[in-house]
């Protein structure tokens, strides 16, 4: 029988790799698991081919589905290859199930499972106590996840700024000591006071700000895009920090999203969306303000809560359904026309909405 660490004779081997954050790729960690791995399948005189190198990079290990990993499996059943090393267990999956599920996969077609830091498992014996390391491992990451969060909720209590996303219209600074300081944006503390002039001075709509915005070549925070989406002007014409002086941390926590926009097989992060905690949950801190014309302030959330009221009951037809029913590229469906019979249309909002945007939506 082969031992899984001293194999006798040279085999076809894959290679997995895999890290879940922006910050761990900026680091380089998939390119040091990479060599680990390499010189410990060069020792064992091993023969890695190009195509059965499968790495994820920036994936999360909470979900099963990811590119690299059903490749591997896939080339697995093709018999590819005989042996499959990793960093270790976790980078298979954070979730021992899936860890198991994956390796127990492997042992079914015949293929070694090497972890070059989880204990050997070639006996039923040692391939219990590496199912207990892996639920080991799975509760040590539960308790690093803990322990940071109650740090930084310590942190936030006693006054420091966590890092994160800044709001719009302000920049963090690191200082000397480590801690952060929240300075307001110059350029984009501009932008910010045009779209409150825009809307609450010269009465513009929120699509028209859209269009102003574009000609400008005003983009975005996250520069992903060219265009700004009503809901994101929307949410900067309601923030009051802008005007109030004051942040919060912990104001929200990520959730699985209940219509996702990208409804395709495989998803990086789990958990897509984020849900707003009860007020009394958030961590105030003192920022500079942006906005310092309250009048301004209460002629905003005036004519965002008119059009709140009463921008539905403009419409021709009595949609009741418009903006609960959703579209296959995951785009609500509003209101759309009324045909002689008295049979209402619902469409894409990507296909009927006008202004700079390019159309994605392909749904029939």
């Amino acid at each position: 029988m082969k031992s899984d660490n001293q194999i006798q004779e040279p085999m076809n081997v894959a290679l997995y790799a895999r890290v879940s954050t922006g910050r761990q790729e900026n680091e380089q960690t998939i390119e040091s698991q990479l060599d680990e791995v390499k010189r410990k399948i060069a020792e064992d005189g091993n023969t890695l081919l190009p195509q059965n190198i499968f790495i994820d990079d920036g994936w999360s290990g909470e979900l099963l589905a990811r590119p690299s990993l059903d490749n591997l499996r896939d080339a697995a059943k093709d018999n590819s290859f005989e042996a499959v090393y990793v960093y270790d267990r976790g980078r298979l999956s954070r979730t021992f199930f899936h860890q198991e599920l994956v390796i127990s996969e492997l042992s079914d077609l015949g293929i070694q499972f090497i972890s070059l830091h989880d204990v050997k498992a070639t006996t039923p014996e040692e391939k219990v106590l590496q199912s207990m390391q892996g639920v080991f491992h799975e509760y040590e990451r539960i308790k690093i996840a803990e322990r940071m969060r109650r740090g930084k909720m310590y942190h936030a209590k006693e006054g420091k700024i966590i890092n994160g996303q800044a709001l719009y219209g302000y920049s963090y600074k690191k200082r000397e000591d480590g801690n952060v300081d929240y300075l307001i944006n110059h350029d984009e503390a501009g932008v910010v006071r045009k779209i409150w002039n825009w809307f609450g001075n010269d009465n513009l709509a929120v699509h028209t700000i859209q269009r102003k915005l574009f000609d400008l070549k005003i983009v975005p925070q996250k520069g992903k895009s060219d265009f700004w989406s009503k809901s994101v002007i929307t949410r900067l014409l309601k923030q009051e920090t802008y005007v109030t002086g004051k942040a919060f941390y912990n104001k929200s926590e990520a959730v699985v999203a209940k219509h996702p926009m990208n409804n395709g097989k495989y998803k990086k992060v789990k958990k897509s969306s984020r849900k707003v905690k009860s007020r009394e949950d958030w961590i105030p801190f003192d920022v500079p303000r942006i906005i310092t014309d309250y009048s301004l302030y209460e002629k905003v959330q005036k004519k965002l809560e008119y059009n709140r009221v009463y921008a539905n009951k403009k419409s021709k037809y009595d949609y009741l359904l418009s903006g609960l029913i959703y579209c296959g590229c995951g785009n609500k469906r509003v209101g759309d026309g009324c045909s002689k019979n008295g049979h209402f249309y619902y469409r894409c909002i990507d296909r009927i909405r006008s202004g700079v945007y390019e159309r994605k939506c392909k749904s029939s």
